[in-house]
């Protein structure tokens, strides 16, 4: 065997045993087999109840009818099946096609019933034949019995009933007429009581012809106790009180059933429930794979929700311990200073560097709390942004207009390269001058003086770009991969004045809000080292 063959074979066995644990620890397959189990125990349950049934009115009185030529017990002359199907005080006996006897539940009847009585046992042939018996009186006043036996013909509008033979008799046995019976004259009395289905004065009797598998003949006859109509209610009464003995069976195992799917499911999502407790004590979650396959998703989910939820308090902490730095800079020079007047300590000369000082460190700190501000605005859900259809190279133009000073007055550089043609798609134009402007600001605040910035836009297949390039130093990789989150900056002392580390954090947001995206490029066009994309829908059709 290769290598790559034991490889395969390696990776099949891992896949049975992952898919046998999986099965295993299935809350679907455990509910099934609970459900399969419940349906086995209530057919059980309706078979029993059945059977018991059955064999109590089959105890009262059998009737020919029960015995099936199609069945596998008579096609196969399971006589000691057939037997089965009588209890005592009934019989049956079964014959072959010349009047051999070949089975009887009783030696006492089958030594009293001849073959030469067989023609004479009120019943049906093996060709469907059957004896219909008539009482007339005749001319004389007499009673005449009359015996046809028949059988139903096929014709075009259903069946007809066709007599083959006939035969007469009085009440005394004396045959007038007919051929069924030969050169017969008379017929005794217990010749006369076959006929009429009797065997004795408390036992009724039946025949029925028909052929095995193998095309043999058999006469089954069965002997069954004349029963009254108060006897078989009673027999019914019996048999039914079985099936409502069955009923409280069947709700004690529905109600099983349902405590055991209900202990099944809890178990399944006990897990979860010591996750939970895990989280609120800080102790280690438990492992997945104890999980049920289908929970084991949520299970998931619910880790990564924590996670998140740890991520957000991590990150309010440090924003809460970011802003107090950021703004106990300013705030402390301005109180310094401030209380620097109020003790007469500032020279006349110096009072207007002060106060400059002062009102410098109030901008930053009225900056900060503005960005902050707006930045918690838009990155709650509930926030929803204004789109319309605009023409961003318009758009652009004129805020740069109003950009351009600041960037001159840093020392920078700016390159516009925006097409004559409009640029279409949809934005909230406040959202998207917040966002280009932060980049802006960012490349001119970051980089030595003297840095050149570009913007440019240009049309895309889902929309349109925006893309704000600089030629300055380049983002650090170990800033570049958090830039877009806040309070994330280069500037590693936080020192007063070099940015509040939010400015990027608010582009994303604006950009987000609105549908867009923002990302650094990865490899931007020569000579720029640094180029922030700006994505944004499609206008939508007027």
């Amino acid at each position: 065997m290769t290598s790559s063959e034991k490889g395969v074979k390696r990776t099949t066995s891992a896949r049975l045993r992952s898919a046998l644990r999986n099965a295993t620890t299935s809350l679907t397959v455990r509910c099934l087999l609970i459900v399969l189990a419940y349906i086995l125990a209530m057919a059980g349950l309706l078979h029993v109840t059945n059977q018991l049934a059955n064999e109590e009115l089959k105890r009262t009185s059998p009737y020919i009818e029960m015995f099936d030529d199609g069945s596998t017990m008579m096609q196969t002359d399971d006589f000691q099946q057939m037997g089965s199907q009588v209890t005592h005080p009934s019989a049956l006996l079964v014959f072959d096609g010349e009047g051999k006897l070949l089975f009887s539940t009783s030696q006492k009847v089958a030594q009293k019933i001849t073959a030469k009585e067989l023609p004479l046992i009120a019943g049906d042939e093996d060709d469907g034949s059957m004896y219909v018996m008539l009482d007339r009186t005749d001319a004389q006043g007499r009673t005449v019995h009359e015996i046809n036996l028949c059988k139903p013909e096929p014709t075009p509008d259903g069946y007809a009933i066709s007599v083959k033979s006939t035969c007469t008799y009085l009440s005394d046995g004396t045959i007038v007429g007919g051929d069924l019976f030969g050169d017969k004259t008379r017929l005794t009395k217990r010749e006369m009581s076959l006929l009429q289905g009797v065997y004795s004065r408390r036992m009724m009797i039946a025949k029925h012809s028909y052929k095995n598998e193998k095309g043999q003949r058999r006469i089954l006859v069965l002997l069954s106790p004349t029963e009254s109509g108060k006897d078989f209610r009673a027999a019914v009464d019996r048999s039914n009180t079985y099936r409502i003995a069955a009923v409280p069976i069947a709700v004690a195992l529905t109600v099983l059933a349902i405590a055991v799917l209900a202990q099944v499911v809890r178990k399944s999502t006990r897990p979860l429930d010591r996750a939970i407790d895990a989280r609120r004590s800080g102790g280690n979650a438990p492992d997945p794979s104890a999980m049920p396959v289908e929970l084991r998703h949520t299970y998931e989910d619910f880790l990564g929700l924590m996670k998140e939820l740890d991520q957000a308090q991590d990150d309010k902490s440090r924003m809460i311990a970011d802003v107090s730095h950021d703004l106990k800079t300013p705030l402390s020079v301005i109180r310094g200073y401030a209380q620097a007047f109020e003790d007469g300590c500032v020279p006349q000369a110096s009072a207007e560097k002060y106060l400059h000082a002062i009102a410098a460190k109030a901008d930053l700190a009225c900056e900060l709390i503005d960005s902050l501000q707006f930045f918690a605005k838009t990155d709650h859900p509930s926030y929803q942004a204004t789109t319309e259809n605009r023409d961003l190279c318009e758009d652009l133009r004129l805020m740069l207009i109003d950009k351009q000073p600041d960037i001159e007055q840093a020392g920078g550089t700016l390159v516009v390269e925006l097409p004559e043609r409009p640029i279409r798609a949809r934005a909230d134009v406040e959202l998207l001058r917040r966002a280009v402007s932060n980049v802006i600001d960012n490349a001119y605040k970051h980089n030595p003086r003297g840095v050149t910035i570009r913007v440019a836009c240009a049309p895309t297949r889902d929309g349109a770009l925006v893309s704000v390039a600089d030629d300055g130093q380049g983002v650090p990789k170990d800033i570049r991969a958090h830039a877009f989150e806040p309070f994330v900056t280069s500037n590693t002392a936080r020192s007063a004045g070099k940015g509040t580390g939010l400015g990027l954090a608010i582009a994303s947001t604006c950009m987000q809000v609105q549908g867009g995206t923002i990302s650094f490029a990865e490899r931007p066009e020569a000579p720029y080292s640094t180029e922030v994309l700006m994505t944004l829908p499609p206008a939508q059709k007027d």
